[in-house]
């Protein structure tokens, strides 16, 4: 990704980024008193978040690299290494929970792009909370950490960035407000629904 375009997305999504930073469940993720059983609240509510996401993100990136074909990057879903991290942990599966309703892909390629830079660049964070979950509760990516651990096998982040050059830096040059729009989207959906997810599991 362009180097202007991504100091932009850094700086207009800033807030809503660390207002998800900061929600209580995904906080405590990296508390060194993190618990097994919080571990676990925060794997099922993720799940359920992606699960829902995916059943649009999965046809309408594969549909964007129909568009613009690139030889790297695909999207690697969440939803299986989220079931299989909760199988090897002896959780229950949460069940397929719906979105808020303020998380609609609108069809736009710059807006399902501002989606996928939240998401990608999450796993720049994963690395961190990979490391975090080893030292404090001694899971790995074999573990249950897998869906932490995806920058360990599939370099996404990168080769997004490169699609985003190679292929679609000229086509969305005038569609930054909108690839802004579907990032701030995403960032304030998930705040939004760890925050139901607390409310549906009486968690404070």
């Amino acid at each position: 990704m362009g180097s202007l375009i991504l100091e932009q997305l850094r700086e207009q999504t800033r807030s809503a980024h660390l207002a998800l930073e900061a929600q209580p469940l995904l906080k405590r993720l990296m508390s060194s008193r993190l618990t097994e059983t919080d571990y676990g609240q925060l794997l099922q509510s993720m799940l359920a978040f992606y699960q829902s996401l995916e059943l649009e993100l999965v046809p309408a990136t594969k549909a964007l690299l129909g568009r613009h074909p690139d030889p790297d990057y695909h999207y690697l879903p969440r939803t299986p290494l989220l079931v299989n991290d909760c199988r090897v942990l002896g959780l229950a599966s949460p069940g397929l929970i719906h979105l808020p309703l303020d998380f609609r892909l609108n069809g736009s390629g710059a807006n399902l792009l501002g989606v996928l830079y939240v998401i990608e660049g999450s796993t720049q964070g994963g690395r961190l909370i990979a490391r975090h979950l080893a030292d404090t509760l001694g899971i790995s990516e074999k573990s249950g950490a897998s869906f932490f651990s995806i920058h360990r096998w599939d370099n996404s982040w990168t080769t997004f960035r490169r699609w985003w050059t190679r292929a679609l830096e000229g086509t969305y040059q005038d569609d930054v407000q909108s690839i802004i729009d579907g990032a701030n989207m995403t960032f304030s959906s998930l705040h939004t629904h760890l925050e139901q997810w607390r409310f549906l599991t009486h968690e404070r």
